[in-house]
């Protein structure tokens, strides 16, 4: 099929768009990651399709409930180190909007687009708007797990839309083979598995676990038995009724390390196996390393090609970024529900001794319900002897629950102006000290512009 040609209303859908996005960063009034999307999208509703199906090797998507940004992260850094040009929404906006916003800011203004590949994380709820304007090569699933449930719904419901999305053109499904509720996925389709298949014996024990949360077999409804289980309902599965099991993975962790401030694997291919070192701790940035590998490993690149990618990415926004302030070294880490918020709470309770800022707020790209805070496992604080502050627009509600989870009264802060907060634990850090900032999405935004003010810079900003 021979390629469209542009129209006049598309080249003015593209100016218009460089233009917005010029003029929203200009004013810093923000990183001109949506805005200029609605515009194009405005004059030229067949923009991301004109611009997406320009892509040499095709489009990539990474979906699922946790993990989209650094796997995705991941997965371009191993592009990059394979020598594929790729385009990529790396500030995170994964709305149809936000995607058509990237892919219009990479191209120039005679809707030329020059990418062997584009790589999109794309929301769970958009995948099937995505799907239905550009055609999807693979799709990557990372988990699924109880989220923003009054916007999402239950899980069946986020299920559905991925499903929707993966079988629109019949893409590559990647999925996870640990987590049965993804395992089940795009039923028809080429699917591929990745898992961990071991854990070495010298991985920290406190950095192991989690809330459990219970799955069952799509089969006969079956709850079901774990002979090993990692957290949240990852794991080894099979059902005790039928022979519904967890699928054999073709790209697997093996032998894994999960330290204090960094991981190690040894990766196993069908062909090959390679030593990663990952400069992330938390066993969620193993599953997000892993679901790159498994990703680039289907498009032919070879093991050594990823291991190299993955030891050069350099964090993403708010996702397990380092920041070194006033001699302070502090890490921010976005957190949005409960198995996300417990792994990172996890990695925290490594390091008693380090200061915790918790910034809540309840906006609707948080997610009006906050009710998951109490089903992530803030309990793995409770021998915490650092300082913990919560601000945010639920501050109070955030320390009601931190006192529920066995936290001194006496050792929560309570300071709803994050700005204020920030200067205050900054100043309360000693300089061998590590301070944990984990803030909902709309706090890690006015984090961006805190941090700004002050001369520093987040990724991607």
């Amino acid at each position: 099929m021979l390629p469209t040609l542009p129209s006049l209303t598309d080249k003015l859908a593209i100016a218009a768009g460089k233009l917005s996005a010029a003029a929203i960063r200009a004013a810093g009034a923000g990183l001109g990651s949506n805005l200029p999307g609605r515009v194009a999208r405005r004059l030229s509703p067949g923009i991301l399709t004109l611009l997406g199906g320009q892509c040499r090797r095709g489009v990539l998507a990474v979906s699922g409930t946790n993990g989209k940004s650094t796997t995705s992260g991941f997965l371009y850094s191993i592009l990059r180190q394979a020598g594929f040009k790729t385009v990529h929404n790396r500030q995170g906006a994964n709305l149809v909007t936000g995607i058509t916003a990237t892919v219009v800011a990479a191209a120039n203004l005679e809707c030329e687009l020059d990418a062997d590949y584009c790589l999109f994380e794309v929301d769970e709820a958009s995948l099937p708007v995505v799907a239905a304007e550009v055609p999807l090569n693979a799709v990557l699933v990372t988990n699924l797990f109880r989220d923003q449930l009054d916007r999402f719904g239950e899980l069946d419901t986020t299920a559905r839309l991925l499903n929707k999305g993966i079988l629109h053109h019949h893409s590559l499904a990647v999925l996870n083979a640990d987590d049965p509720n993804v395992a089940q996925l795009a039923d028809g389709c080429q699917r591929s598995y990745y898992g961990i298949e071991s854990l070495a014996a010298q991985t920290d024990t406190a950095c192991r676990s989690g809330t459990v949360e219970l799955s069952y077999c799509p089969d006969c409804g079956a709850e079901y038995k774990y002979n090993l289980l990692f957290y949240g309902q990852l794991g080894h599965y099979s059902c005790p009724f039928c022979l519904s099991t967890r699928p054999t993975p073709q790209v697997a962790a093996v032998e894994v390390v999960v330290g204090q401030s960094s991981s190690r694997f040894i990766l196993k291919t069908a062909k090959e196996s390679i030593a990663v070192n990952l400069a992330l701790p938390g066993l969620f940035n193993v599953y997000n390393a892993l679901a790159a590998a498994a990703l680039a490993s289907s498009l032919g690149i070879a093991a050594i090609t990823i291991a190299d990618g993955l030891k050069k990415y350099t964090t993403l926004f708010g996702r397990s970024e380092k920041l070194i302030i006033d001699d302070r070294s502090v890490v921010i880490q976005l957190i949005k529900n409960p198995a996300g918020a417990t792994q990172v709470i996890n990695s925290v309770a490594c390091n008693p001794q380090g200061a915790i800022l918790v910034a809540i707020n309840d906006n609707l790209a948080d997610g009006r319900d906050i009710s998951w805070l109490w089903d992530a496992e803030f309990e793995l604080l409770e021998k915490h002897t650092g300082p913990i502050m919560v601000s945010g627009r639920r501050a109070q509600d955030m320390a009601v629950r931190l006192k529920y989870a066995g936290i001194p009264s006496g050792q929560i802060i309570v300071r709803p102006n994050l700005h204020r907060g920030l200067q205050e634990m900054l100043a309360m850090v000693a300089p061998d000290q590590t301070l944990w900032v984990l803030p909902t999405y709309t706090c890690l935004l006015e984090l961006q512009k805190i941090l700004r003010a002050m001369g520093y810079v987040l990724a991607d900003t």
